[in-house]
């Protein structure tokens, strides 16, 4: 992989940490305060935001996976992970979401996101 292409899995990893960040907050918006929320004004844009995320970002970190070979993150955790971010993406903003179910699938896809952060390779 170049210089670039890691810039860009960087800059498309934190994104995606962002987002979830954004579902924490919708979480506790929503969820936890048991307001209601628009489904086609917030739910959907943001769950199709994710997605969209997500589908540029796959391809790049499976290139990372293959190029790193790292051994502390493989391609089934890559894929639990987005399974786990397209339900947190709606499930943030249902009033019957248990909170412990959902800070875990916030906390695994944080860490799992956190491993593709890597340090720069400048130093």
């Amino acid at each position: 992989m170049t210089d670039k292409e890691l810039m860009e899995l960087k800059k498309l990893t934190n994104q995606l940490l962002e987002l979830n960040e954004q579902a924490f907050l919708y979480f506790k918006e929503y969820s936890q305060k048991g307001k209601e929320a628009d489904f086609f004004e917030t739910v959907k844009p943001f769950a199709d935001r994710v997605k969209d995320s997500i589908e540029i970002w796959l391809p790049k970190v499976s290139v990372w996976l293959a190029w790193e070979k790292p051994d502390y993150l493989h391609k089934q955790q890559i894929d639990q992970m987005i399974e786990n971010f397209e339900v947190l993406s709606v499930h943030c903003f249902q009033k019957d979401t248990k909170k412990k179910r959902f800070i875990e699938r916030y906390k695994s896809i944080e860490y799992t996101l956190s491993l593709v952060t890597f340090p720069d390779k400048t130093n």
